[in-house]
């Protein structure tokens, strides 16, 4: 009997290193290649996939290789010959290409899929492409300025940030297509100043067109669809999602406040969830509202908050509409926060959110803590509460609910966000083009029925060590990069002593140009490009393209 064990034991054992010796194909994508290589928006891309079968035996069944661009499948191409050990098989897509950053992939036979592999984890491969405008097209839009608004959160979501964050998503998208974009801040700044109503298109029109800007985008977060999944094994549990974001946008003609063109973007993303705890909870308690904050006067949801969590400052204003901001200050009275200005109307609730960090961005010990709202004038109320030591361990950290902060982006919401606001940015750059030619006519006829326009002429009101030239107009100006100014030398130069707008002056002769670089509010600096030698007081004015 024993001997009988023992046969059966060995041929066993022959069994499987047989098996453990079968040769098996190993299917991986050797190479994705593109033509053009480095393709504009509009063009048709040919997409040729290179597969290698990199194990020791020949594939003996047909199978799919499936190709996507930015987890879209644009073609799943069957295939039916064998690939020999160390063999290639060519199949190829078109497409046409987008502007914006864009991720192409390729997968041969998935990983459970039809043929046995030695290795099924190696089957994907993908790379990473950035299309850029065609030169017509840049050059179309290299003569718009557009101003981003922040967009509105329709979604209730909780998320930190969320309606600025998108828009200063949108922004940077358009002007690395090549877009003149105008600053956010700015454009803020412009409407508390002139007391301007973000929720009025006409007073939010009048703040673009007196930054300079010819098209205002505003927009919306108008859904944030979640399925949650998870996994338990054992001791190891997985927790993942599919979100889907959708966004819209109006392009707004400053000069007319008339819609230019409506435009809706999507973004989808999967996998961990990336949150310190599971998705569903954290949605739950961003959306709890135990507390109403907006009850009446200045309030807080609680007298006391962990270190690290965000403290949510409600206003509702019982008095006329105007602009409001939030001053956070220690239990001594010590600065420690501006949370920006935000337009309340009666009777309305403004909300705002402290993320614990002082204007340096550096995380506040626990204490005593109190918040002021300003009117423009005076405070007019004050909540006091309390930071307490230790980390909540029910309550995520305030970085990864922030849009903007690295823990969010690495989030699958902040993932979803980024595909939709990439896919938004393609619609409002080719609702841009459609417009242009008739911006610039409005542009025209604004400046000859004399329509309020941005100073377009300044002076020298410095030469720095570095050579750079600072003139005395920035963005509230209407400056913005790249614009070319003219520097003039003059004689007999008038000007108004209220605005100290220039009235008149008498040309001596024109020095050179200077090329912006930089803008901020009051000032702007530009290079010169020639070797001549401003001067302070020379005046400057703005060359049209």
């Amino acid at each position: 009997m024993r001997r009988r064990i023992s046969i059966g034991i060995a041929l066993l054992v022959l069994c499987s290193a047989a098996y453990g010796t079968l040769a098996l194909p190993d299917l991986t994508i050797a190479a994705i290649e593109l033509t053009p290589a480095n393709p504009a928006a509009g063009q048709q891309v040919e997409i040729d996939v290179t597969v290698a079968n990199l194990g020791t035996g020949a594939t003996s069944d047909p199978f799919f290789v499936h190709i996507r661009v930015d987890d879209e499948e644009i073609a799943v191409r069957p295939t039916v010959e064998h690939i020999a050990a160390g063999g290639l098989l060519h199949v190829s897509a078109e497409w046409t290409a987008t502007v914006g950053p864009h991720t192409i992939a390729a997968e041969a036979d998935p990983v459970v899929g039809r043929v046995e592999e030695s290795d099924e984890t190696n089957n994907v491969h993908s790379l990473l492409l950035t299309v850029q405008l065609s030169p017509e097209s840049a050059a179309v839009l290299s003569a718009v300025k557009v101003v981003v608004a922040p967009f509105e959160d329709l979604t209730y979501s909780g998320f930190l940030n969320l309606g600025v964050g998108v828009a200063e998503k949108v922004a940077e998208r358009l002007a690395g297509s090549g877009v003149r974009v105008l600053q956010r801040t700015d454009l803020e700044s412009i409407m508390q100043e002139g007391d301007l109503n973000p929720l009025n298109i006409e007073d939010v029109a009048q703040a673009g067109r007196l930054l300079g800007a010819d098209v205002l985008v505003t927009g919306s977060i108008t859904g944030i669809h979640v399925v949650e999944s998870s996994l338990q094994l054992g001791f190891l549990s997985f927790s993942g999602a599919d979100v889907d974001v959708e966004l819209s946008a109006n392009l707004i003609d400053v000069y007319s406040s008339q819609v230019l063109g409506t435009v809706a973007g999507e973004g989808h993303d999967d996998g961990s969830t990336g949150f310190s705890v599971d998705l569903g909870g954290l949605l739950s308690f961003l959306s709890s509202e135990d507390v109403d904050i907006c009850g009446g006067g200045l309030q807080t949801a609680r007298s006391w908050y962990n270190v690290g969590e965000s403290v949510p400052l409600a206003y509702r204003n019982a008095g006329t509409s105007r602009w409001f901001s939030i001053e956070v200050v220690t239990g001594v009275g010590t600065f420690v926060k501006w949370l920006g200005w935000q337009y309340v109307e009666t009777g309305d609730c403004g909300i705002w959110n402290w993320d614990q960090l002082n204007a340096s961005g550096t995380q506040m010990n626990a204490g005593v803590y109190a918040a002021k709202i300003w009117d423009g004038t005076t405070y007019v109320a004050e909540v006091g509460f309390q930071i307490r030591p230790g980390i909540s361990l029910t309550v995520p950290p305030v970085t990864e609910l922030t849009v903007g902060t690295s823990a969010f982006e690495e989030t699958v919401v902040g993932g979803a966000l980024n595909h939709a606001a990439d896919d938004l940015t393609v619609g409002v750059l080719d609702a841009l083009q459609d417009a242009s030619p008739g911006l610039t006519a409005m542009r025209e006829s604004a400046v000859l029925l004399g329509a309020s326009q941005p100073v377009s002429q300044g002076q020298v009101a410095a030469v720095l060590p570095d050579g750079r030239v600072a003139i005395n107009i920035g963005a509230s100006s209407g400056v913005a990069v790249e614009d070319v100014f003219q520097v003039v030398e003059v004689s007999n130069l008038v000007v108004d002593p209220q605005t100290l707008e220039i009235l008149d002056y008498d040309t001596l002769s024109i020095r050179g140009n200077v090329e912006i670089v930089e803008v901020r509010d009051l000032v702007s600096f530009g290079v010169r490009q020639s070797g001549f030698e401003p001067a302070v007081g020379d005046v400057v004015r703005e060359i049209q393209p």
